[in-house]
């Protein structure tokens, strides 16, 4: 009995031995698996339950030794430092208001709430100044945020996707108002050369408007179906995701539009150094050098944009190789973690891709906003001409007799050469007024010289 008792004893004993033997292999095992969850450097643990569903709403996961980890990638993106982060994000939202704020005053100036005389110029720019606003608002949703506590980031390594509805309609705003205003600064280029041509044609203005138009909603929204919005890893807000989404629906279209307005910049450069050697009057490249500028820095802000996005493009192997680097020498526990070297993009590069965006519509305010013309334009218009205003605003009249001159004396050279369509040439300041004057000029020393010839 006696033995019975003891054997008994030492069966329970092995038994809670081999118990608390397995109990302490299950805490060592438990503080192994643990040790890798807990993220080093700027890694964000992720407790994934379904990593196909959290890579929908924007985790973008760590893979390492060929599996994927429970770390996601830190928005923003570590291609950047969180101060040049702010820098970039300070100056779209300084620049990007002027920008709107610019559009916004083009817009209103041309549209029926000012202006009563409408043709395609004027249709034309109210529609690139449309495009403008919708693009600059893209900006608007970043007021009030910074990078600095994440508020931009919907959560701790989480970035923007199309199941965000403020990622969704900012996208939709910048995708949109980009197709659709550099269609119409295509078409003031044609415009502008068709005028200084005098070249008369049909009233294309209203078809050009709704196939633009037609060509921005198929542009905008197909992309949509894949969820193609979001946020990418040297983006402020959501675009485009996928390089070939960007591809076709938007840098494929910029490039045509880009080679057919440089055509006819070139035509018009061409146009005013023939008619300058003709009047021989260097000093009328004066008028000109405003307008130039103007289109020149658009269309380097536009051919930049490009260019750099193709250098981003032949370099994704390689910044994808150099993050992977770096998130790999996170990951190896034998390597302490100021051995890794983060992944840097150029912070030059990048800064000027996002101003010149952002210089679009502050260029055509310099264009298309600074002239005679708007003025008259606005001293024609209701807000000038009630009996509120007459009260407190006195116009001399001596000013509008002085515009009224001006005005006929374009509209003589128009006479002259069969030009008159719509009364075009009276809203395109600054460029083709120039060149009217010149060639007005040139014109009489040409008449002058063959009345001595026939003497």
């Amino acid at each position: 009995m006696i033995n019975n008792l003891e054997t008994q004893k030492k069966l329970i004993f092995i038994i809670l031995y081999f118990l608390s033997f397995f109990k302490q292999i299950e805490s060592q095992s438990t503080t192994t698996i643990n040790m890798p969850l807990q993220c080093r450097g700027d890694l964000i643990y992720r407790n994934v339950t379904n990593r196909i569903e959290d890579e929908k709403i924007g985790f973008n996961f760590v893979e390492y030794n060929g599996t994927y980890q429970s770390c996601v990638i830190p928005c923003p993106s570590p291609f950047f430092t969180i101060q040049k982060w702010n820098e970039f994000l300070n100056m779209s939202l300084v620049m990007g208001t002027i920008s709107f704020f610019c559009g916004l005053f083009l817009l209103v100036t041309y549209s029926p709430i000012v202006n009563k005389t409408h043709n395609r110029h004027t249709i034309g720019v109210m529609c690139m100044s449309f495009g403008v606003c919708l693009a600059m608002c893209s900006d608007m949703w970043n007021f009030g945020s910074n990078f600095n506590d994440k508020s931009i980031c919907p959560s701790p390594g989480q970035y923007l996707t199309t199941s965000n509805a403020r990622c969704l309609s900012s996208g939709i705003f910048l995708q949109f108002g980009g197709v659709f205003g550099f269609l119409n600064w295509t078409l003031l280029s044609f415009d502008l050369y068709m005028n200084i041509k005098g070249i008369i044609t049909k009233n294309y203005d209203k078809y050009y408007v709704i196939g633009a138009l037609i060509i921005s909603i198929i542009f905008t929204f197909v992309p949509i179906v894949n969820d193609q919005y979001s946020m990418s890893y040297i983006g402020l807000g959501c675009w485009l995701g996928s390089a070939m989404y960007q591809l076709i629906f938007f840098w494929i279209l910029l490039s045509i539009c880009l080679i057919v307005s440089s055509v006819f910049i070139i035509l018009i450069l061409k146009e005013v150094y023939v008619i300058i050697k003709l009047s021989k009057q260097k000093t009328s490249l004066k008028g000109n050098i405003r307008p130039l500028l103007c289109i020149s820095i658009t269309g380097f802000a536009f051919f930049y944009m490009f260019f750099y996005y193709i250098s981003i493009v032949v370099k994704g192997d390689y910044y994808e190789r150099i993050l992977n680097e770096y998130t790999d020498c996170l990951m190896d526990p034998t390597k302490d973690v100021s051995e890794c070297e983060s992944p840097r993009m150029s912070q030059a590069s990048e800064f000027v891709f996002l101003l010149c965006l952002r210089l679009l519509g502050i260029g055509a305010f310099i264009f298309y906003g600074i002239n005679k013309k708007v003025k008259k334009i606005w001293l024609k218009s209701y807000w000038f001409n009630n009996s509120f205003a007459d009260r407190f605003i006195s116009r001399k009249s001596s000013d509008i007799g002085k515009s009224n001159s001006n005005g006929s004396k374009v509209l003589s050279f128009s006479d002259k050469n069969n030009y008159n369509n719509n009364n075009n040439s009276s809203f395109n300041a600054g460029l083709e007024s120039s060149i009217i004057e010149m060639s007005t000029n040139s014109n009489k020393e040409e008449s002058s010289l063959n009345s001595t010839d026939e003497i």
